[in-house]
């Protein structure tokens, strides 16, 4: 991927709140973000099956603003599955409140990026710490690396072989132990399985839906 301008370094910022993600999705091998907020970002975009890859703090975007050149870091560079890539910058509202001609300098980053062929969004915790889906998402991610057992995934096949839709409970067989639970939530983030993160917590009441496909990769 070509680079023209540098990136910045902010592993070392001693003054800043460093949060270290590794996420699947992301062309580095560690995620350095600079606040949580852009962490808990990275939940979406290794969720979203949209999202081919992204990069936090990619290479300097150069843009016109206020009378002078300046160069522009965004928070995030997403690569998507149709071909498009967009610049985004992860801001609390109340930020966006206290910076003078916000409207204007998101208008001026939007039309640079453009000029190489991407978008620019802001996007803040409203989107990104939205009530149920976004703590969903956290049990969902903290699920990925979970190990699925063969014959688990036989009796998930089975129940589902005359069933469009099941509680989880429905598809647990060890009561006395999580180990199952914490499958289900692996198959629901690799989307074999369906459920609804946005109207409430995930709990063993919860509806999933088989998708009718994904599972041979656990085989």
């Amino acid at each position: 991927m070509p680079q023209s301008e540098p990136r910045r370094k902010i592993k070392h910022l001693m003054s800043k709140s460093i949060n270290v993600q590794n996420g699947e999705k992301s062309l580095d091998p560690v995620t350095y973000t600079e606040s949580p907020l852009e962490a808990d970002f990275v939940y979406h975009l290794e969720f979203d099956t949209d999202v081919l890859s992204y990069m936090a703090q990619p290479p300097k975007l150069p843009y016109f603003f206020d009378g002078s050149a300046r160069k522009y870091t965004a928070d995030f560079e997403v690569y998507y599955s149709d071909g498009t890539i967009r610049y985004f910058e992860v801001k609390y509202l109340c930020d966006i409140e206290n910076i003078d001609d916000f409207d204007a300098w998101q208008a001026a980053i939007s039309k640079a990026a453009a000029k190489k062929g991407r978008s620019f969004e802001v996007i803040t915790e409203e989107m990104i710490r939205q009530e149920f889906y976004y703590e969903n998402l956290q049990t969902l991610y903290a699920a990925r690396t979970i190990d699925i057992d063969s014959e688990f995934l036989l009796h998930v096949l089975k129940t589902f072989s005359d069933k469009n839709e099941v509680t989880i409970n429905q598809l647990i067989t060890d009561q006395s132990s999580d180990l199952e639970f914490e499958q289900v939530y692996r198959l629901i983030f690799d989307k074999v399985l369906q459920a609804d993160l946005e109207n409430n917590f995930l709990s063993k009441q919860s509806i999933v839906r088989n998708l009718g496909s994904g599972y041979d990769k656990y085989l």
